[in-house]
């Protein structure tokens, strides 16, 4: 089975190293802290990548052995710091994001399943969250709007119609961090990560939501975290390929996932996702959530 990366986040984290080497404000704040979500925190280790902050850890020959996954959903409490602007349903939908796509790659290497008896079960939760700002985001949203205007008006440099995307204003760029790990069925911790992002300017899509930086770093998480499983790998330092045909039919288009399972996280927005997407609506305009309640 193959395995691949989007374009999207390895622009993302070129550029975000290129701001902080130039001293340019053009990501949000990162911040790994330690809340005692984890079992166990002494094994974890730094990733050697500059672009991205995540403490990490994994017991190889462990995960190898694994053949079933059961996928505790992502807890996003009320209380986290810096959550204030967000409604639960926010919270909500930016954690299961966070599940649909680690249950996407977890599911390319194993069984996904709701048994309690699963070789892994693998959690995680929301441990500090910086929302968008949405004057931030709507100056960008207005801006490349006006463009796309003048261009189609006026003696014109683009083509189309639509908003021509322009770098967002840097001002109240989201960020997320996000404690995991999995445990064997002797609760043994077998892999965990603290992971830390946030949107830049460059390659984040603004949309008008306090959500919308949040609920796209999550995505972005789970992915990451499932790559740790699936590879038993460093995530943010393996090659960059192509995304597969499965992959973009699954997490782009929302189209049925791999493993059956994974429909209890409700399927990606689609084209729907898209068009939203490109306009700057708020994500739960295409993304309506879990598809049943996960236990």
């Amino acid at each position: 089975m193959l395995f691949s990366r989007p374009d999207r986040r390895a622009l993302s984290r070129l550029l975000a190293a290129a701001a902080l080497l130039s001293g340019v404000a053009a990501c949000g704040t990162v911040v790994l802290n330690s809340t005692g979500s984890l079992t166990r925190y002494d094994r974890l280790q730094r990733s050697t990548s500059t672009a991205t902050e995540a403490r990490l850890f994994i017991d190889r020959p462990a995960v190898e052995r694994a053949r079933t996954v059961r996928i505790i959903p992502t807890a996003f409490p009320a209380n986290v710091e810096g959550s204030a602007p967000l409604t639960a349903a926010d919270r909500r939908l930016i954690a299961n994001n966070a599940d649909r796509a680690l249950c996407y790659d977890l599911s390319l290497k194993y069984d996904v399943v709701t048994s309690r008896d699963a070789d892994l079960t693998v959690r995680a939760q929301v441990t500090r969250v910086e929302p968008t700002n949405l004057i931030g985001a709507g100056t960008t949203i207005a801006g490349s709007a006006a463009v796309t205007i003048a261009s189609q008006v006026g003696v014109g440099f683009a083509e189309g119609i639509g908003r021509i995307p322009i770098p967002r204003v840097p001002i109240g760029l989201g960020s997320l961090t996000v404690e995991a790990e999995a445990l064997d069925r002797h609760h043994q911790q077998r892999a965990a990560m603290i992971w830390g992002g946030a949107a830049n300017s460059f390659t984040s899509q603004p949309r008008f939501a306090a959500s919308s930086d949040p609920y796209d770093l999550a995505g972005d998480f789970g992915q990451d975290f499932g790559y740790l499983l699936a590879r038993g790998e460093d995530p943010f330092t393996a090659a960059n390929t192509l995304p597969t045909w499965d992959r973009i039919r699954v997490t782009i288009l929302g189209e049925a996932p791999l493993d059956p399972d994974c429909e209890a996280f409700g399927r990606a927005p689609g084209v729907d996702g898209i068009l939203t997407d490109y306009i700057g609506l708020p994500p739960e305009f295409s993304d309506k959530g879990p598809a049943v309640p996960v236990r």
